[in-house]
């Protein structure tokens, strides 16, 4: 049903993400570049979700000083050689039951791996008041360079979670390995401080995942419940990872604001009352395409219907979609029915120039899994 792309929509964890991913949850991973631009968009993003949350003012501040001394940290430290780019940096915040979760990874020199590690051996084997007076010593001693001094930063994240610095290098080659640094804040007294094993929150599985995307080249995942709120952050981060002419960008920028507004607006509620849906919205890309994809939930009635809709317009030549886009547009029953007429995904294949790709997972008997990608030629 539909055209699928099986090395992309193959991967379990995707539908794992939005299965997980509840009223409060968030689900948000990004890879690439770390410009003072682009961090502060994916800073904005996961700020705005901190700011719904119903956690306490102060509590807030130190999830977000986490997450700044986490980004900062790769930005300072990575060592990105042009020999291996799909190895690039990653952030990934996560909420689950009150529990924030913050990984970072990037390449690191291996000369560069035990002074890290003993550094971090160090933070770990300090409770709260050794940390603050650790951390003072160092600020007295003025042990400070422009890469961060000794571990300041490592202290901050420590102090500001109140809990361990969970680390791991994973060896690239003889002059380089992947550092991963993983951390958690409990924001909820009622919650279990104990880290799940096995699912998507654990440091383990962060790791699993980092290993699916540098394969699929897929440099943003951001699974959450949508709302307008969530899109100016994530057209910024998309702007900020495209090359190429300004007309290509605004095609590719309209594209996505459709996809997102069709999660919004026609998505399948489940276990929410609030506006926006659950989805999952992730970026692909190599040398030849940029790809949008979306997966949300759908109601089983509806498949056969938008099932035919998509199967006609992905049957139209270029100009079949032009005459198809003028006939919907003044189709004035159909444009104002919810749904649109479709106008929004025929403006996709008009605007990508390639069929849209789509399938549908049966969840249950009430809705299924709707997976869309929209993909533009870059070569």
């Amino acid at each position: 049903m539909g055209n699928h792309n099986e090395n992309t929509t193959d991967s379990k964890f995707l539908y794992n993400l939005i299965e997980t991913t509840n009223k409060d949850d968030l689900n948000y991973i990004y890879r690439g570049e770390f410009s003072n631009d682009i961090s502060h968009f994916i800073l904005s993003l996961a700020e705005k979700n901190i700011g719904r949350s119903g956690i306490k003012s102060r509590t807030k501040k130190r999830v977000f000083h986490i997450m700044v001394e986490s980004i900062q940290n790769i930005t300072r430290h990575q060592d990105a050689p042009e020999t291996h780019p799909e190895l690039r940096a990653i952030f990934t915040i996560q909420k689950n039951e009150g529990i924030y979760f913050v990984t970072t990874g990037n390449i690191i020199e291996n000369d560069k791996i035990e002074d890290l590690q003993q550094k971090l051996n160090k933070v770990n084997s300090l409770d709260k008041e050794a940390l603050t007076k650790f951390y003072r010593e160092i600020l007295s001693d003025g042990k400070i360079s422009e890469k961060g001094g000794a571990g300041l930063g490592l202290i901050e994240i420590a102090r500001k979670a109140g809990n361990k610095l969970f680390y791991d290098f994973n060896k690239i080659n003889d002059e380089f390995s992947f550092f991963y640094m993983h951390t958690y804040i409990n924001t909820n007294p009622n919650a279990s401080n104990e880290l799940p094993a096995n699912n998507i929150f654990s440091f383990d599985y962060i790791k699993k995942i980092h290993n699916i995307i540098n394969k699929q080249n897929i440099l943003l995942i951001y699974s959450s419940i949508f709302d307008q709120s969530s899109l100016l952050s994530l057209i910024s981060i998309l702007g900020g990872q495209m090359k190429g002419k300004l007309v290509f960008k605004k095609k590719v920028i309209s594209t996505m604001v459709e996809l997102l507004q069709n999660i919004i607006h026609h998505g399948y509620p489940i276990e929410t009352k609030e506006k926006g849906h659950q989805g999952v919205f992730f970026i692909s890309r190599d040398k030849t395409f940029f790809a949008l994809n979306t997966i949300n939930y759908i109601s089983n009635k509806s498949i056969a219907s938008l099932d035919e809709k998509l199967s006609y317009i992905n049957s139209l030549n270029e100009e079949g979609v032009e005459n198809y886009y003028n006939e919907t547009l003044f189709d004035f029953a159909a444009t104002t029915k919810k749904g649109g007429g479709g106008l929004g995904f025929i403006e996709m294949k008009q605007k990508s120039k390639n069929n849209i790709d789509y399938k549908f997972t049966k969840v249950n008997e009430e809705y299924s899994f709707f997976y869309l990608k929209i993909t533009f030629q870059t070569s």
